[in-house]
């Protein structure tokens, strides 16, 4: 599968690459300008000067860096761009995981409830509580609210003001009340009668837990999808002079973990905060394509929107089909097959969900012939030959590909509340608007009319293409 190509250094980048002072750095970039480049160019130059002042000093201690990813699929393409530009050196310890494994090298072998496991575990608790219709926002509200806080720091879920989830449904303070004083401790004893942990719990463990040896730079990839506690532990194993790097764009947040860089203890002064406003990575096509389905949804401190005027190359427009299933893989196939070359450029196939939503595409794509990898999941770049890849919407955060697939875009798979400022919707924008971001040539979505998501309906027919099937 075809890799990011290597890149020279851009002027906003190389005022990043030139801080190599000590402490905290946060580069907020948007989508397509360029922040995981910079986040590896950032840590190749940070390696070298940690080893060259090892080398000065005379010392014997290894220069131990760590790069934390969003998820495995991340994982595996950050690793494999991280140890190409990294040097082979033997006092170098390079480390690059997701939070979760790494988390769970620190604490052990351990028992997970996820995600079904801990809703299983919370419905009972928030029926009677919450409406029935918003059970699911609920258990991502119990999750959110032990994610952002200190254990003995809970009663700040009180009066805090709760961004990053939304307008609806509304959670005032008699509600969170219930939450902190009923749900809350239920879910606890349920957890302990169990011997099982959550994922908040993972961090809580992992932040106290005794390193073998503190890490001199990390790199956090995709942090604005990290808790707070999360943070929190990765600052618990800091070596005094550590440079650690956070990369993020709120824009592109998709699960509930805002928080404050003052709650976790970092001061976000103007000059450790670096942005990256030009977008390299789309055509003013695809930029003009996904602006409606950003634009209007709140910004949050650390968000960055696209600067639509800064992409500057010109490119053909998305192209939207409407039809059956088959009718629309069929067109955009046949488009890809006359328009790219499937022995060079990279193809992502994505999905909001993963599973069986695959298999008729699987099917299809066996049929004409063409191979294929699957990203979703997945801690190991694949070397094949194969440049079309089935991966999730959110499996593909952080990459990029030349041409991006999104078939079958149905409101089954993009369900959400009817009111405006809706979570749910505002979560499926963001997300739609990172999958059509990943893609540097072509964009194409289809859907079957009567049964497409309302996401459709937010897009500007002056910026795509609409090719009607009939009878496939």
């Amino acid at each position: 599968m075809r890799l990011l190509p290597s890149v020279t250094p851009t002027p906003e980048q190389l005022k990043v690459l030139a801080d190599v002072q000590p402490g905290f750095r946060i580069i907020r970039g948007a989508a397509g300008s360029g922040k995981t480049t910079t986040a590896l160019l950032r840590l190749r130059e940070q390696i070298a000067v940690r080893l060259g002042r090892r080398q000065r000093r005379g010392d014997d201690v290894p220069v131990r860096v760590l790069v934390l990813t969003f998820n495995r699929t991340l994982e595996g393409y950050i690793s494999e761009l991280a140890h190409r530009s990294a040097p082979d050196h033997d006092a170098l310890d390079l480390e690059i995981s997701t939070f979760a494994r790494w988390a769970r090298s620190l604490v052990g072998d351990v028992s997970i409830l996820d995600r079904n496991q801990v809703s299983a575990v919370l419905r009972p608790h928030l029926r009677g509580i919450v409406p029935s219709e918003s059970l699911n926002f609920f258990v991502d509200e119990v999750g959110y609210a032990l994610g952002r806080f200190a254990p003995g720091d809970l009663s700040g879920y009180l009066d805090v003001v709760r961004e990053g989830r939304g307008r609806a449904p509304r959670v005032g303070r008699q509600l969170r009340d219930r939450l902190l004083e009923e749900v809350l401790p239920a879910y606890a004893a349920a957890k302990a009668d169990s011997g099982s942990i959550d994922w908040n719990d993972l961090a809580l463990l992992a932040a106290d837990a005794e390193p073998d040896l503190l890490y001199d730079v990390v790199i956090i990839d995709e942090a604005q999808d990290f808790s707070a506690n999360q943070v929190r532990t990765v600052l618990s194993h800091l070596h005094g002079e550590h440079n650690t790097t956070f990369v993020l764009d709120a824009v592109q947040r998709i699960y509930p973990q805002f928080f404050k860089w003052s709650e976790v203890g970092i001061r976000a002064r103007p000059e450790i905060i670096y942005t990256l406003r030009e977008n390299y990575r789309n055509t003013a096509a695809i930029a003009a394509f996904a602006h409606p389905l950003v634009e209007g949804l709140p910004l949050e401190d650390d968000g960055t929107l696209p600067d639509f005027t800064a992409c500057r190359r010109p490119g053909a427009k998305p192209l939207v089909v409407a039809g059956k299933y088959s009718g629309q893989l069929a067109v955009m196939l046949d488009r890809l097959e006359q328009t790219a070359d499937l022995r060079t450029q990279s193809v992502a196939l994505l999905k909001p969900r993963g599973g069986r939503w695959f298999d008729e595409a699987r099917r299809v794509l066996n049929r004409r012939g063409i191979p294929y990898c699957v990203l979703t999941r997945e801690n190991e770049w694949p070397t094949g030959p194969e440049n079309v890849a089935l991966c999730t919407i959110h499996s593909a955060k952080g990459l990029e590909f030349d041409h991006v697939m999104l078939p079958g875009l149905s409101q089954q798979v993009t369900p959400h509340g009817p009111d405006d400022g809706d979570a749910d919707l505002d979560k499926l924008r963001r997300m739609l608007a990172m999958a059509v971001g990943r893609a540097r040539e072509s964009v194409m979505i289809g859907y079957k009319p009567g049964e497409e998501s309302s996401l459709i309906g937010l897009l500007d027919p002056s910026t795509y293409e609409l090719v009607e099937v009939n009878g496939k």
